[in-house]
């Protein structure tokens, strides 16, 4: 059976990546060509049905993926192309992936020519059925379950917390004589909030509807319009989180309470039996009900907290799937790992980090802890992802001389004939994890203990501690958070994965068996490898003295990320004024240095710059002006000599 073909068509350059991924998976799906615009789609299509047996099928199946389905403008721009692709191609299916759908979209898609529809976000087995479905000649229409079960969800706890809120605004009325003082404060307090809770949602409320009125298609007022929905489910928990503290369902419970007694009294008057059991009974449902009520919207913000984390995950280890070619400049231990080893050992990373927080996490480690635990951490992370990386019994069968520092059961000491210490294998091979293992303090004292932030970023993680951009301070999940959570856990990654390569090069730098496995065909000579290494020396020693003193004395972190070609490097703010007091020897010299030149040099430009006008002011009214004169003089003087040469001969 021949593959299916396939065009993709979307706007987002990763998805496009994740599809065509997923479909290499299968061997009867290719991705043929994949475009950004529609445009783009009409040339590819043109260009292979002038050369398919079949003009009017240039393909199997056409994929367009419209992230714009609950917008006006992007129903109507997908309805057009589905019905201009449908005109020019009529037995070309047409798969749509987008948001959630109503019933009246649905009918408006498949009258356009689509021939099946699957929601984003899906389980990728799902989508590649519909696929499969369409390619063949058939329809797929799949509801959108998880779309339509998060916007019930969201219902559910909209109303959940305007009944709280009622609740609590009855019971606040009920206040008697009896309440203790501390009670009412709270209660005429919390109303207070209310009422400002209350007046702003009604403002936001307002301009949601103008927003959908205008029908707005820029994308500046569609981000506005994403800004006010997000304000109003702000507004809507923190009415939810006050009018807990009102009271909640004590109305409820107290009514309850009160028949209960009351069937209590009646039943010692013989009379009471039913009256108590229907009160136990209302007391049970009510109870029952506040607790399913504050369970789905402890789940739905629960949910919230741990999709931006699982966000920041997934779209670092997106980035790291691309090639990391090291774009700074500063040669860094990765760089003599082939690509395919690169991308591994950072998925190691990024898997063992997970397992780490969990295990802190289920530790219950306390926040003030953290920076005292800090070293222990990234020490754990780095050893952890050595033995998942190399394996932790991965063992050298070699003939060749190891130079180590330290001794193994396994090795037998003989002297070199350069008469350095070297160490044989004793015939049962070496076993790596232990030996890189023998490296920590050197690979804690040069990478891991100056990996930048590490405590705000695991704060951050671990307790939603908000993270300081620029002096200002940005709350987990939003967008200024999650760019520096993202800079600073890409960063984490590469520096640890320079210090699980660092003790390898170490020590096992010129084994063949190493070389064949892990380094890239560039850097695989001895010659190479030794440059290489002195190239690092060379770097960490010009980091030491020069970059991090200067760095301390203007405040700023430098930071390894992924940019959209490889690895860059970029500068943040960061206080670090403790450290500038700590600074001694040449690194103080180099600040007293900076600061010098900071203070001398605008008056040294100045002078400069004044001398300059001084100079050119000589030269241009003193020196020039006599030089004009002296030739304007020289010039009289030869046409006077000519005049009277020429009334001479006249007389």
């Amino acid at each position: 059976m021949s593959n299916l073909q396939l065009l993709t068509i979307d706007s987002d350059p990763i998805f496009r990546l994740g599809l065509r991924v997923a479909c290499e998976q299968y061997p009867d799906l290719q991705v043929v060509a994949e475009v950004s615009t529609r445009n783009e789609a009409l040339r590819v299509l043109e260009a292979r049905s002038l050369g398919s047996e079949t003009a009017k099928k240039p393909g199997d199946l056409a994929i367009l993926a419209v992230e714009t389905l609950n917008l006006r403008s992007g129903q109507t721009e997908a309805l057009a192309f589905c019905r201009e692709l449908k005109s020019l191609y009529p037995n070309l299916p047409l798969l749509l992936l987008g948001g959630p759908l109503t019933p009246e979209l649905l009918a408006d898609l498949q009258a356009a020519g689509a021939n099946g529809y699957s929601p984003k976000g899906r389980d990728i087995s799902l989508t590649i059925e519909a696929v499969r479905a369409v390619a063949f000649g058939h329809t797929y229409w799949a509801t959108d379950a998880a779309a339509n079960s998060e916007i019930e969800l969201n219902a559910a706890v909209v109303q959940t917390v305007e009944n709280s809120a009622a609740i609590a605004d009855k019971n606040a009325d009920n206040l008697t004589v009896d309440t203790p003082v501390h009670k009412k404060m709270l209660a005429y307090f919390c109303r207070s909030g209310l009422r400002e809770i209350d007046a702003t949602l009604a403002v936001v409320q307002a301009n949601l509807q103008e927003f959908r009125a205008a029908d707005a298609t820029d994308l500046p007022s569609i981000l506005d319009g994403v800004v006010l929905s997000g304000r109003r489910r702000e507004l809507l928990a923190a009415r939810w989180i006050v009018s807990q503290l009102l009271f909640e369902g004590k109305g409820e419970k107290a009514k309850g309470r009160r028949k209960k007694e009351e069937g209590r009294r009646k039943k010692e008057e013989g009379r009471g039996e039913k009256e108590e059991a229907e009160g136990r009974r209302e007391n049970w449902l009510n109870n029952s009900q506040l607790q399913v009520a504050n369970s789905q919207v402890s789940a739905n913000y629960l949910d919230v907290a741990t999709n931006w984390q699982n966000s920041l995950f997934d779209s670092v280890a997106t980035k790291f799937q691309f090639e990391l070619v090291n774009l700074t400049g500063l040669p860094l231990e990765i760089d003599i790992l082939r690509s395919p080893k690169k991308r591994e050992l950072m998925s190691s990373i990024l898997r063992k980090l997970k397992d780490l927080l969990e295990e802190l996490r289920f530790s219950q480690v306390q926040q003030t802890h953290l920076s005292q635990k800090m070293p222990a951490i990234l020490r754990n992370l780095w050893e952890a992802t050595i033995i998942d990386f190399f394996g932790r019994y991965y063992t050298l069968q070699t003939k060749e001389n190891l130079v180590f520092d330290g001794s193994q059961a396994s090795l037998k000491l003989e002297e070199s004939q350069g008469g350095s210490a070297a160490y044989l294998l004793a015939g049962r091979g070496v076993e790596v994890v232990p030996m890189l293992l023998a490296d920590a303090d050197v690979v804690a004292a040069e990478i891991l203990d100056k990996i930048p932030m590490t405590v705000e970023f695991f704060a951050h993680l671990l307790f939603e501690i908000p993270l300081t951009v620029d002096n200002v301070s940005c709350v987990s999940g939003s967008p200024e958070a999650m760019q520096r959570a993202e800079a600073l856990l890409e960063n984490l990654a590469i520096q640890v994965a320079s210090g699980v390569v660092q003790p390898l090069l170490n020590n096992l730098a010129n084994i063949e068996e190493i070389k064949q496995m892990f380094y890239d065909g560039k850097l695989i000579s001895t010659r190479e490898i030794e440059r290489f290494r002195n190239n690092l020396s060379w770097r960490y020693s010009w980091d030491r003295y020069f970059v991090e003193p200067k760095a301390i004395f203007e405040s700023k972190f430098w930071l390894f990320v992924l940019g959209d070609l490889g690895i860059k490097r970029i500068s943040i703010y960061s206080p670090r004024n403790r450290e500038l007091a700590q600074l001694s020897g040449w690194q103080l010299a180099l600040t007293l240095l900076l600061e010098t030149r900071d203070a001398i040099a605008p008056r040294v430009r100045a002078v400069i710059s004044l001398l300059g006008a001084a100079v050119v002011y000589v030269l241009t009214q003193v020196i020039g002006r006599g030089i004009g004169l002296i030739g304007r003089g020289i010039i009289q003087g030869i046409g006077n000599s000519l005049q009277d040469t020429k009334f001479g001969k006249n007389g």
